[in-house]
C-alpha cells in the first residue's frame, strides 16, 4: 500500500469524516472496489440542463441564438474533426499537459512517507501548502476547530482529500492561456466551470458507490477538451465563434468530449479516469454507458446552477 492508504487510516477516516456532514452521501468503497457501481451509476438520471455551456463560456446569449450552425461554427467542427482524425494531439494543444500530469502522478505514488515528512515535504510548495490548509480549514471541517499546523491538516483530509486537494494545484495551470486569444477569453470561466464540476462530479461518485476522487478527476480535467479545441481553432485562425447556435454548440461539445480522450489517453492517473478516457474517444459522453459519463451528466446541471448564482 501507498501512503494514502496507510495514511491515519486513509479512507476509512475520510469515510467517517463524510459520515458527519448532514445529507452526507454513503461513502465510497475502497478504490479498486467496483461492486454495484456500475449499475448504480448507470441509472443516475442526468440532471435537467440549460442552453449548452459554450454559451456561457462565451457569454452569449441563447435567445439570440441562430436556427443552425454558421459558417464559423461549421469551420469549427471540421478542424475539430481533422484533430480527431490523428492518433495523438499535437503538445502544443495542452502545453502544459507534459509537465504537470507527471508531477501530479510522482505526489499521488509516493510511498511510506510519515505525515511530518510530508508536511515538510508539501511546506516546500506555498500554493500547495495553501491550499491543503483552505481545504482542512473550510466549512466541512469547522466543527473540529481551527487547523494548527500541515500535519493537522493533512491528517483531517485525509487520503481522498489530500488528493484533490494536491490534484487541484498542479493541474490549475493547464487551465491558464495567453493573452488575446480565443483560449483567453474563455480560460477563466472553463477553470470555475471544471473547479465547480469537480466537487459535483467527487459528489455523484461517492452516491455513485465509486472512487470519490476518479469523480472529482473526471470533473477537473473533462473541460481540457475545450482547451483543447479553442487552441485548435486559434491556430487555425478562428479568432471568435459567434453568434454561436445551439445545434453549433451541442456538436462542438460533443467533439470537445472526444477532444478530452483523446489528449487525457496517456494520463493514467488512476484506472478508472483512464478507462474513462478510452471511452471518451469512442462515444459520446450523452450516449456513454461508462459509470463516470453518467457521474458527470449528474454532476453538470447543479454545478451549471451554482455558477449562474442559482445554487
Amino acid at each position: 500500500m501507498g501512503w494514502f492508504s496507510r495514511l491515519l487510516g486513509g479512507q476509512d477516516r475520510a469515510a467517517a469524516a463524510d459520515s458527519k456532514k448532514p445529507g452526507a452521501a454513503p461513502a465510497a468503497p475502497a478504490p479498486g472496489s467496483t461492486a454495484g457501481a456500475e449499475s448504480s451509476a448507470a441509472s443516475m438520471p442526468a440532471a435537467a440542463l440549460g442552453p449548452p455551456l459554450l454559451f456561457w463560456l462565451l457569454g452569449a446569449d441563447d435567445a439570440q441564438a441562430p436556427p443552425a450552425p454558421q459558417a464559423v461554427e461549421r469551420q469549427a467542427i471540421s478542424v475539430a474533426d481533422q484533430l480527431l482524425a490523428q492518433a495523438s494531439l499535437p503538445r502544443e494543444l495542452l502545453p502544459r499537459a507534459a509537465n504537470v500530469v507527471p508531477q501530479l502522478l510522482a505526489l499521488l505514488r509516493q510511498q511510506d512517507l510519515p505525515v511530518p515528512v510530508l508536511a515538510e515535504r508539501i511546506g516546500r510548495d506555498p500554493v500547495l501548502a495553501a491550499e491543503v490548509l483552505r481545504q482542512a480549514g473550510g466549512a466541512f471541517f469547522a466543527h473540529l476547530g481551527p487547523v494548527a499546523d500541515l500535519p493537522q491538516a493533512i491528517q483531517r483530509l485525509g487520503t481522498e482529500g489530500l488528493q484533490m486537494a494536491i490534484a487541484r494545484v498542479v493541474l490549475r495551470p493547464m487551465f491558464q492561456a495567453a493573452p488575446d486569444s480565443l483560449s483567453a477569453r474563455t480560460a477563466t470561466r472553463l477553470w470555475e466551470h471544471a473547479d465547480g464540476l469537480s466537487q459535483h462530479a467527487a459528489q455523484a461518485a461517492r452516491q455513485a458507490g465509486l472512487p470519490a476522487f476518479d469523480g472529482y478527476l473526471v470533473g477537473l480535467l473533462h473541460d481540457t477538451g475545450w482547451t483543447v479545441l479553442f487552441h485548435a481553432l486559434q491556430r487555425a485562425g478562428i479568432v471568435g465563434l459567434e453568434p454561436v447556435s445551439v445545434a453549433g454548440a451541442d456538436a462542438l461539445a460533443e467533439r470537445a468530449h472526444r477532444l478530452f480522450g483523446l489528449a487525457a489517453a496517456p494520463w493514467e492517473i488512476t484506472p478508472g479516469f483512464a478507462a474513462f478516457a478510452a471511452d471518451a474517444q469512442k462515444r459520446t459522453l450523452a450516449l456513454s454507458s461508462h459509470p463516470l459519463a453518467a457521474v458527470l451528466r449528474a454532476a453538470e446541471g447543479p454545478c451549471m446552477t451554482e455558477l449562474q448564482g442559482g445554487g
